[in-house]
């Protein structure tokens, strides 16, 4: 196993006129997206919710929470709104399994890369 590195550009969903670059951690096993809260605060996003989360050792935090509109191109462009925490300092800057699915990409674990995959209507 080893680590995915991807890049992606965000924006404010209300107001499309600035984007950031960030370098994020591809997790299949993070549900959810983190994000410097400085960044999105640049970028105007305001979080709608405060949630709980629980870390492996059973301590409890909370964070912050927003959707982002997200930007990644792995071979194929994709652009989604995703649920999205704001990360404190000491958070590691993650692309979470809910927005790899809503973008309909998925981490090969040989290659590390980003890869499209199908899209499934059940």
């Amino acid at each position: 196993m080893g680590i995915t590195e991807v890049t992606v550009e965000i924006t404010n969903p209300r107001d499309q006129t600035q984007w950031q670059t960030v370098s994020l951690v591809a997790d299949t096993g993070a549900i959810c997206s983190v994000i410097p809260k400085g960044t999105l605060e640049q970028l105007g996003i305001k979080s709608y919710a405060e949630e709980i989360f629980f870390l492996a050792d059973g301590s409890e935090i909370h964070r912050q929470m927003e959707d982002v509109f997200l930007r990644q191109c792995a071979k194929v462009e994709k652009s989604r709104t995703v649920p999205t925490i704001f990360g404190e300092p000491s958070d590691t800057p993650l692309l979470g399994v809910s927005a790899l699915e809503i973008l309909g990409f998925s981490v090969n674990r040989r290659t590390r890369k980003l890869e499209p995959t199908k899209m499934l209507l059940l």
